[in-house]
């Protein structure tokens, strides 16, 4: 299975394949590359070839080796820890090269995905909804990119400490060849944490325009349910959404600003009836039959007066309230000079009790 896995016209249909005609992998072995085709109707003559090359050459033990060196277990569907959501796909990976916890992947997850170009509010939410996950015991599963996906895995690490859930990064490279390179960090959090980053590439395979949506549909097959967080109306992210509802699982929405363009893909979802709209991870954990905590990070009522605002400070404090405000909403509100308005919103956002968001709005932090 190793060595057929580094050939690339060769996934599930194509092992099928040799498994009807030969009985047994092991006998394909032994095989002529003119047997091959002849035995398997859908192999031409140079794919055989190609596969009888890969399979008398070393190549499966120096990857074993070399897994064995960066501590990297690679999993094949023969398998026990292979787990079930994939063996039965269609387009099942011959190989999983995992670093860290294997077994999560027979456990229960969430997939907690969307755009790479994030909005502020975007990457807040997909932090707290992997917290809250991860702090109930649902591991959170994402791809490890930039925006949304590096939020969700953050959230989740935050959590390790006070509850059972980890996190898990599907990845469109090989291991030893993860893009973007600044997610390298990252996925060594991840595994060390006792999550685990896991890829079906062998050693090597950089990514590609074919790489990544294949990675899509690990996450999404992986997965109990899917949350789109953030996406506009064209991208990878809904690949993932039209994985999830091929494969029968549960597909969730956030809704976002309506004038928004990012949130385009998450508002035609919910539109056309294909998500459920959630605004809470409790939503998620009452479908799961795990509501048990309540939600720390939850965006609910108004937090208490900070102690120790200046009149203007407050002024101002109260005017946002649970809103958005731009600073000429402010302006009109509070009644203050401008020069005044600009400098008590900074000094909030210098204590941390504003934050910005895109489009030059703010809101208390």
């Amino acid at each position: 299975m190793i060595a057929l896995n580094r050939v690339p016209r060769v996934g599930a249909a194509k092992v099928r394949s040799l498994e009807r005609a030969f009985g047994a992998l092991e006998e394909a072995v032994r095989a002529t590359p003119a047997q091959i085709a002849e035995l398997c109707k859908d192999i031409g003559p140079r794919l055989a070839e190609e596969i009888a090359d890969a399979l008398r050459s070393d190549f499966a033990e120096r990857e074993e080796d070399r897994a064995a060196r960066a501590n990297v277990r690679i999993l094949t569907w023969l398998d026990a820890a292979y787990p079930d959501t994939l063996r039965d796909l269609s387009s099942a990976p011959l190989c999983l090269y995992c670093a860290g916890d294997v077994s999560l992947l027979r456990q229960t997850q969430v997939a907690i995905v969307g755009t790479r170009a994030a909005s502020v509010y975007g990457a807040e939410q997909a932090r707290r909804f992997a917290h809250r996950l991860a702090q109930a015991g649902i591991h959170v599963t994402s791809g490890l990119a930039e925006g949304i996906d590096s939020a969700a895995h953050e959230g989740a690490l935050l959590a390790a400490a006070e509850g059972p859930g980890r996190t898990l990064a599907a990845v469109g490279t090989a291991l030893d060849c993860l893009y973007p390179t600044s997610r390298k960090p990252l996925a060594r959090d991840i595994a060390r944490s006792g999550g685990l980053v896991l890829s079906e590439y062998p050693f090597g395979r950089h990514g590609d325009a074919k790489t990544f949506p294949q990675r899509n549909r690990l996450i999404a097959a992986l997965a109990r349910a899917t949350l789109i967080v953030e996406t506009a109306a064209r991208g990878g992210t809904l690949i993932t959404a039209d994985f999830a509802k091929d494969f029968g699982r549960a597909l969730y929405a956030l809704p976002g600003r309506v004038d928004w363009p990012g949130f385009a893909g998450n508002h035609k979802l919910l539109r056309d009836g294909d998500a459920r709209l959630v605004t809470s991870p409790e939503h998620i954990l009452e479908d799961f039959g795990t509501l048990d905590l309540g939600d720390p990070l939850a965006l609910g009522e108004p937090s208490a007066d900070p102690i120790g605002l200046s009149p203007d400070e407050k002024r101002v404090w109260d005017a946002i309230g649970t809103d958005e405000c731009s600073l000429d909403q402010l302006a009109q509100r509070t009644g203050l000079p401008l020069p005044a308005l600009t400098a008590t919103v900074i000094a909030l956002q210098m204590q941390r009790r504003l934050r910005p968001l895109p489009g030059g709005l703010l809101r208390r932090a």
